[in-house]
């Protein structure tokens, strides 16, 4: 990651190879353009006139060299109407031109974004977005293209300007949440694109693994012990692929001795084909997306860790692959899970829901404050939400609102479903205590009840991830491909229950 650094002062002062200046609609000027406007004996006006640059959203224009200048260039960046800046505006801005700086050649520079009102938000808030906006929108995922020289990162430093100095403290915190936000999101969302002959369940494992904290315990099951601990729903799903299954156990201790942990339960597809139901052969590819949710809990054990935040947290994650082996479960097929619950299978490749059901009763046996679990659950999901919010259900209002705040906080946003209990008997099976799919409609709700059956009385809030954990087109402030849901919505949910 690229060194971002917070400093109290004006832009007229800084001599890095870039500073960039916002501008508003109508070509006005904030404090760090009419600091330069001074020292520059009005050339920046000048220019500014002279290339039509109106503050327009996103624009950018560059001035070369200007006479009383000490940086080598000045970057005048769009900001459109203040009124209408919120914080995610601030964070693609701070991607948008990172990644435009980066691009060409500039390797010190200084941003004076957060000086810009963004309704009531604090200047520390500014400075976060502006961080993570700057570490997110940087991010690739080249790792597998031998031919690496156009795609070496120039950029080396930034420095978020503030204001006062009286400011600096909560600023530099800012940017410490920042760091270990995208660190996070950014190690899951590379997690999601590695390929399936490299992301196995056994490779989730060795991640796991490899996150080290004095207050962090890692258990990964090998097969022989999933068989002994009896996670059974977890194995039949298993029955198809030549690669072993793991069930990873995350316990981190870092609030009070004996508060009960908060649980986050992921599932691990590393690739999902389908299973006898097999799914059609387009895009099929991105179905080694489909242990996003494993990849969000993981992502948010990262963050977790880097702060040394004050909770008690469990992860638990079971990982598979879903194929079509000659033991493949097969549709009709009843198998008896974890909890005892008798599952019969009408579709093979409503599968995510039947490894879940194991993780979910573990978790719950361990009795912890609330369940939180991540999936990419459900094409109806997508249907109904597309790409621009997760699927929020659950049986805690509590939980929910407060999962709806951090997400709106986050632009990592939710939306919540019903889970009605009429739903309840769309599951029902005449030969099984529950099937594993209630039928076309409300597809996303029906499977959210079939997990319900799992997590007992507990405070639990299901995120459906399907539509969020992926986007092969890009956004603003994430790279084709896995965009890490669900790690910056629950570390803002974290952060603001231990009120760091």
């Amino acid at each position: 990651m690229i060194e971002i650094v917070v400093k109290a002062g004006q832009a007229d002062k800084q001599s890095d190879d870039a500073v960039v200046i916002p501008l508003l609609k109508g070509s006005e000027m904030t404090l760090s353009g009419h600091a330069l406007q001074k020292v520059t004996d009005q050339a920046l006006p000048s220019f500014l006139a002279k290339c039509d640059s109106t503050g327009k959203y996103g624009e950018s224009k560059t001035l070369y060299g200007v006479p009383g200048s000490l940086a080598d260039r000045i970057v005048v960046l769009g900001c459109g109407e203040e009124k209408l800046l919120s914080l995610h505006k601030l964070r693609i801005l701070a991607a948008k031109i990172a990644r435009e700086l980066d691009a060409g050649g500039a390797t010190h520079v200084s941003l004076c974004l957060s000086e810009l009102n963004v309704g009531e938000t604090s200047v520390a808030d500014k400075v976060q977005a502006i961080a993570e906006g700057v570490w997110l929108g940087l991010y690739s995922f080249d790792k597998y293209q031998t031919k690496k020289e156009l795609n070496e990162r120039r950029l080396q430093k930034v420095t978020v300007m503030i204001e006062a100095g009286q400011d600096l403290t909560s600023a530099q915190r800012a940017v410490e949440l920042a760091q270990a936000i995208a660190a996070g999101t950014n190690f899951a969302r590379d997690l999601g694109n590695e390929p399936g002959n490299i992301c196995t369940p056994a490779y989730l494992g060795e991640q796991a693994l490899r996150l080290s904290h004095a207050q962090l315990n890692v258990t990964v099951m090998d097969k022989k012990a999933i068989e002994k601990a009896g996670f059974t729903a977890l194995l039949a799903v298993n029955q198809g692929s030549a690669k072993e299954p793991r069930f990873i156990v995350m316990k981190y201790e870092g609030g009070k001795a004996g508060d009960a942990p908060i649980a986050l339960v992921g599932k691990g597809l590393t690739f999902d084909a389908g299973g006898i139901s097999i799914k059609p052969g387009t895009q099929m590819d991105e179905m080694k997306f489909d242990m996003c949710g494993s990849a969000a809990v993981l992502g948010i054990f990262k963050a977790v860790t880097a702060l040394n935040l004050p909770v008690n947290l469990l992860g638990v994650i079971p990982s598979t692959e879903n194929l079509l082996g000659s033991a493949a479960y097969k549709p009709g097929d009843i198998i008896t899970s974890y909890k005892g619950v008798t599952i019969e299978i009408l579709n093979t490749d409503a599968e995510g829901r039947v490894i879940l059901s194991d993780a979910l009763a573990y978790a719950a046996e361990q009795k912890p404050a609330e369940i939180i679990d991540f999936a990419t659950l459900t094409g109806a999901c997508v249907v109904a939400l597309g790409g621009q919010a997760s699927g929020l259900l659950g049986t805690d209002k509590g939980l929910k609102e407060a999962l709806k705040v951090s997400g709106d906080y986050a632009h990592d946003r939710v939306w919540e479903l019903p889970l009605f209990e009429e739903y309840q008997e769309q599951i029902k099976s005449e030969i099984a205590d529950i099937k594993n799919t209630g039928g076309k409609e409300a597809g996303s709700i029906t499977a959210a009840c079939f997990l319900s059956r799992f997590v007992d009385d507990l405070p639990w809030a299901h995120l459906d991830i399907a539509g969020t954990a992926w986007n092969m087109k890009g956004s603003d402030i994430s790279a084709k491909g896995a965009t890490g849901a669900g790690v910056r919505l629950v570390m803002d949910y974290l952060i603001k229950k231990v009120d760091v």
